[in-house]
């Protein structure tokens, strides 16, 4: 079987936690919302979605992403550009 690169864990996603716990407070964003959040456009928030960066979930045909989760990306990806001296 043939491994493409949309089925290898990136190691972005090893850092990042996934709680199924988180669910009963979490506080959910639409595609609108998780643009202005991440300050992306519409299609980079869907190859995200497609290469598996970001989880989200559909609920009456309207996408849904989770904000800790979105906050989570943010903060690795700050941690990424840091340099120390």
């Amino acid at each position: 079987m043939k491994t493409t690169k949309a089925n290898t864990p990136t190691a972005l996603n090893k850092d990042l936690h996934f709680d199924s716990e988180f669910y009963k407070n979490e506080e959910w964003l639409t595609i609108d919302a998780t643009m202005k959040h991440l300050n992306v456009s519409r299609s980079t928030i869907y190859r995200l979605r497609k290469l598996g960066m970001i989880p989200s979930f559909k609920l009456g045909g309207v996408l849904l992403f989770p904000k800790s989760f979105l906050n989570q990306l943010l903060l690795h990806g700050s941690k990424r550009n840091l340099k120390i001296d």
